[in-house]
């Protein structure tokens, strides 16, 4: 009897764990996002950029529309000037539903112009979505490296 119990719960004892693994394999896949757009940022490397980025990626912002071409330019205006970049993460939350997720971070930015360093923190909202299988960014933050930045301060 104690037998047959055990066995006609095992597949809702599977059931559960396909749906905790396939929960973990999301946020893996979407933390990994993250590292290559940290990666890309650092290397001021904007094709690793834009592999994270949605192709169809469109945002309404008031009245404009933003696209790639915009995220592009935000993205080499916020390198293209310092000699070196360094960022990390920290208060990380992911929230998640369905093939959609969100993730709020505080992101802390060292950059450095010739000898010049500066360090500032700066609070991130991204949007994620799964398309075609795979997570990308439709929904960039609203981060300007340019706006923390001051020339000449102190780490």
């Amino acid at each position: 009897m104690r037998n047959r119990v055990l066995f006609s719960l095992l597949p809702i004892f599977v059931l559960l764990l396909l749906i905790a693994s396939c929960g973990k394999s999301d946020k893996k896949e979407i933390e990994e996002l993250l590292s290559r757009r940290q990666k890309a940022f650092e290397a001021k490397d904007i094709d690793l950029y834009l592999s994270c980025i949605s192709p169809d990626y469109k945002e309404e912002k008031g009245d404009k529309v933003i696209g790639i071409e915009d995220l592009k330019k935000d993205f080499l205006s916020n390198v293209s000037i310092f000699d070196q970049i360094k960022i990390s993460y920290s208060d990380r939350s992911m929230y998640q539903q369905g093939e959609k997720a969100e993730v709020v971070q505080k992101t802390a930015v060292e950059v450095k112009i010739e000898n010049d360093q500066s360090r500032f923190q700066i609070n991130e909202k991204i949007g994620f979505e799964k398309i075609r299988g795979k997570w990308e960014i439709v929904k960039e933050s609203d981060a300007d490296f340019l706006k923390g930045f001051v020339f000449g301060g102190k780490i």
